[in-house]
């Protein structure tokens, strides 16, 4: 009886490369190599559809994986042909989940699930595919399978399922989408929710691109205080303007994220949908499950809320109207079978996937040890004449003063500055939009900025003046009702200010609008265009390449297709100037057009759930695109930001300007306090010099290895050109290849603490 239990529980039907799998089975068990079994099992598992058991067959195989196939619940498995080791795309213990309800175990179970809107009730609900509400369908195609899902509220569509050289594809053509019930409309869908899910008795961990990166480590017991995490990849959709702030938060560059079993890694990569995705995470004990699991979903529509005669407790859901607008859905599953598989390897596994799919190419050289300095113009001040209150240009740093500041910071020993220069015409200066290349009469004019500019080629020196023009006020052509982003409720987008006390909209400051992404391509075209008869090389495009919004009006441009016109627009600035663009931080479709990114974040949002933060996002980039930290100077702890600099090879970046900070005061520029120049070119020119060998060893190398011990306080980071950096945050050493740099021993002159 023993024997011919053994054999049920791990059995194949040669004729049909058939394999049964009780739910109990343990998700990192092998298919043992044994005689197929005579009958089958006497007590099979029940499922929301059917009581036959479990069965899995090949549907594809290469040289190194094997995909499998359930027929009748439409859930895959792959396994790695040398380990045997099987990623499931559902736990297949899911029906002995002790602290789940039975709606939970079908969730478990269901490869797909629906969220769909009732526009009559303005309400959503969910369907999930693993229960009798939804019929499954499999046929066999070329590398995989197509499975056809049908729900019974009136949905239909087909996922392909196909097994490529080094990864598994999941895809849906939004077009194949069938809504039959007139009630509803289809907003959501996830594929595959619980690929990978660890069980409360499972070693691993998550990786989370969120900010620079965080790792949510299995069984956390972070439940009581701690809410599952859920964030939108590239950052929120803006143009629903909030009634109140939010939570500052970091937010997702990458459209990926990370499993960590043992030996064992899985890359997940939304390559198409990206622009509509989210990535939610949950620990054992969250969500009324025993396990721990982390998936994207995809908005085919997005809604918006819509409130009656201005009375924000009258509040109506609306949703995106007329056909589905975003990109096809595709999900690449790339497994990573290594001794001690870590997110590193996690990290390489997405970088090569950016060189050979996305066209990243290597922007890095020997000379990529940039200080990056950013310079602020001037902005606009309300001043009394006569009595009375009048907004007018404030200077902070004018043309001939920045040169002053350079100067200083390069013979106290910064000699290789890349220079962003921020609000430089009178257009930037008054929150127009700003496209041509007429230096500000306030600033110096000119000739002053003529001799910037000639100041900084004489020096080797690269700038990089700002034209930031997703908010606007009317003016040069552009209009605050005719191009701003329309809202799904039908209002206009505009960008409020909120109290910095209270966080409600601060109603003494006129309101910008959002510029609708119809407009980039014409703008980024002006920019190219003038920058290059001006003899200006570089551009900053401010927040554009880190911000993607809709527009939900007549010009009906969702996410994706903004995200296609910034791809287009950023393609023609860095084909036209030879020095490309300088990114204030960057979504992941903008890296392979910028030449440097700044102010890439030191951490991630530390939500709760986070167990700690990892610089993933350094890790992918790093020896391909020149990048830095948050500006030092701002940081109230500028020293251990300085280490962490040191720890992940970020470049030093500094916000400066002339004047006394005084004049900041009631200006958008009061969020400069810390930046007057006097208080920093001497010390960041040190923190320059002192950091400067590291940089130029290695400026081109990737990271290869990269710890973290005692809790945060050693970080160890190895290189492919076999450099070694070790950070010690608790006695404030550096130790590079042997040689120790002591922060507290700093010689006069040097770094000031």
């Amino acid at each position: 009886m023993g024997n011919k239990i053994k054999r049920v529980f791990f059995c194949f039907l040669t004729s049909s490369i058939l394999i049964l799998l009780p739910s109990a089975f343990a998700a990192t068990e092998k298919f043992p190599a044994e005689a197929p079994p005579k009958a089958l099992p006497e007590t099979p598992e029940k499922t929301a559809v059917s009581d036959e058991p479990l069965t899995y067959r090949i549907c594809a195989e290469n040289k190194s994986f094997k995909l499998l196939v359930d027929d009748r619940l439409g859930n895959i498995g792959i396994e790695n042909k040398e380990t045997g080791y099987i990623w499931w795309s559902s736990p297949l213990g899911a029906a002995q989940d002790k602290i789940a309800t039975p709606l939970l175990i079908d969730e478990l179970r269901s490869s797909n699930m629906v969220t769909y809107g009732i526009p009559a009730k303005r309400s959503t609900d969910t369907l999930r595919s693993g229960t009798n509400d939804c019929d499954i369908s499999v046929s066999d195609i070329q590398n995989g399978v197509k499975i056809n899902y049908k729900y019974a509220k009136g949905f239909e569509y087909p996922v392909e399922y196909t097994l490529e050289e080094d990864h598994i594809k999941a895809s849906l053509k939004v077009s194949e989408i069938k809504e039959t019930n007139a009630e509803n409309i289809v907003t959501e869908i996830t594929i595959m929710k619980s690929f990978g899910a660890a069980d409360d008795k499972e070693e691993g961990y998550f990786i989370i691109p969120d900010g620079s990166g965080a790792l949510v480590r299995f069984n956390n017991n972070k439940t009581t205080d701690a809410n599952a995490y859920s964030q939108s990849v590239y950052g929120r959709n803006i143009t629903a303007v909030p009634a109140n702030k939010g939570t500052v938060t970091e937010q997702i560059y990458l459209p990926m994220y990370g499993i960590v079993k043992k030996d064992n890694a899985m890359v997940v990569i939304a390559s198409k949908g990206d622009s509509n995705a989210y990535i939610s995470a949950y620990v054992s004990g969250q969500s009324n499950s025993s396990y721990n699991m982390c998936n994207f979903t995809f908005v085919l529509r997005e809604s918006d809320n819509f409130y009656m005669s201005g009375n924000s407790s009258d509040k109506f859901t609306v949703f995106e109207s007329g056909n589905i607008k975003s990109d096809d859905i595709e999900l690449l599953y790339y497994p990573i079978a290594k001794k001690d598989a870590d997110y590193v390897d996690a990290a390489e596994c997405y970088r090569n996937y950016l060189i050979k799919n996305k066209g990243l190419t290597k922007k890095t050289t020997t000379d990529s040890s940039q200080m990056y300095v950013s310079l602020y113009g001037g902005t606009q001040k309300k001043k009394p004449v006569f009595g009375i209150p009048v907004t007018m240009k404030q200077t902070v740093t004018k043309y001939d003063e920045a040169v002053k500041i350079l100067s200083e910071l390069k013979d106290s020993g910064a000699d290789n500055i890349a220079v962003s220069y921020k609000n430089w015409t009178d257009d930037g200066i008054c929150g127009k939009i700003d496209t041509a290349t007429e230096p500000s009469g306030k600033l110096g004019g000119k000739t002053e900025f003529t001799k910037l500019t000639e100041y900084i080629i004489e020096n080797s020196f690269e700038l990089y003046p700002v034209s930031d023009n997703i908010t606007f006020y009317s003016g040069n052509g552009y209009n605050s009702f005719s191009d701003t982003c329309v809202r799904v409720s039908g209002s206009y987008s505009r960008i409020v200010s909120y109290d910095l006390a209270y966080g409600v909209p601060n109603g003494l400051k006129k309101n910008m609008s959002l510029l609708s992404p119809g407009s980039f391509s014409d703008i980024c075209g002006e920019i190219a265009e003038n920058y290059e008869d001006a003899g200006l090389n570089g551009v900053s495009v401010g927040s554009m390449t880190a911000s993607l919004y809709g527009d939900y009006g007549k010009n009906k441009i969702s996410r994706f297709k903004a995200m296609e016109l910034a791809e287009e627009s950023f393609k023609k600035l860095s084909e036209s100037l030879e020095n490309g663009i300088i990114a204030d931080s960057a979504n992941a479709y903008a890296l392979p057009y910028v030449n440097h990114i700044t102010n890439i974040p030191m951490s991630s949002s530390r939500f709760d759930i986070f167990n700690e933060d990892i610089p993933f996002y350094q890790m992918v980039i790093h020896g391909l695109v020149p990048y830095s930290t948050t500006a030092i100077n701002a940081d109230a702890d500028s020293a251990t930001l300085l280490l962490m600099a040191a720890a992940t090879g970020s470049l030093l970046n500094y916000d400066l300007i002339y004047e006394e900070t005084s004049v900041l005061k009631d200006t958008d520029f009061d969020i400069y306090y810390y930046a007057n120049y006097a208080n920093w070119t001497e010390t960041a020119a040190s923190e320059y010099q002192l950091l400067k060998p590291i940089y130029s060893d290695i400026a081109e190398a990737v990271i290869t290895g990269y710890d973290i011990e005692n809790n945060g306080k050693n970080i160890t980071a190895v290189y492919s050109n076999g450099s070694v950096v070790k950070v010690d945050f608790e006695n404030r050493t550096i130790e590079f290849n042997g040689h120790m740099i002591e922060l507290s021993e700093a010689e006069k002159g040097g770094i000031r603490f």
